[in-house]
């Protein structure tokens, strides 16, 4: 028995000393498997606010990131703030722009406060400063992130994106598409999924129209 617990240590010290040394890979968790999405994107808003139901109920910010350029996605933000209000009865503060915002825009805009930012920005991978100093520094103000990912199904995941461990946005988004695109059937349609990574982040992708 002392035999038996002796080299049982001796493997779990090897394993803790791989793990400090080479770490491990982390890959983002499926939140909403890929769904085929409707034209006016109604039944992603719909999805998105009832799946994310404890998060958007607790949470007093939600920090919103997103490339004002893509038109549906700014659909898809109005959409999102309606089937909100509609749930729970609230009425959403909007901060348009946490890059020109300061802390007093912060500390004036009323809970549940949406802050805009832009889509590399509102995720822990690599944080704002300024959202990183106001949320993140006072735990009484309970947040979450989601960033808005327009995506087109042919992408090349690179080998340095598999072998990172940590993953950086450049690399999460090219292996969630990878990931999800095997459960995308119909060569015809539109999907949308969601994705988490790290406590707070989360990411929703929903495939563009194909060029005309």
């Amino acid at each position: 028995m002392i035999l038996l617990l002796g080299l049982c240590f001796v493997v779990i010290s090897g394993v803790l000393v791989y793990l400090a040394i080479d770490g491990i890979s982390l890959r983002s968790a499926p939140i909403i498997r890929p769904s085929v999405m409707k034209p006016d994107q109604q039944n992603v808003a719909e999805a998105v606010v009832q799946r994310l139901f404890p998060d958007f109920q607790n949470a007093a910010f939600v920090v919103i990131g997103l490339r004002p350029e893509i038109i549906e996605s700014q659909q898809l933000l109005t959409l999102l703030k309606e089937n909100y209000e509609k749930l729970f009865k609230k009425t959403v503060s909007i901060l348009p722009d946490a890059e020109a915002a300061s802390v007093e825009g912060f500390q004036d805009c009323a809970a549940p406060c949406w802050i805009l930012t832009t889509q590399n920005k509102a995720n822990e991978l690599s944080p704002h400063p300024l959202v990183e100093k106001f949320l993140q520094e006072d735990p009484s103000k309970v947040y979450f992130n989601l960033t808005l990912i327009p995506f087109t199904p042919d992408v090349v995941v690179t080998e340095t994106c598999i072998q990172e461990k940590r993953l950086t946005l450049d690399c999460l988004i090219p292996l969630s598409i990878h990931e999800a695109k095997r459960k995308m059937k119909d060569a015809k349609a539109r999907y949308f999924f969601v994705r988490k990574y790290n406590e707070h982040d989360y990411f929703l992708f929903t495939q563009q129209a194909p060029a005309q």
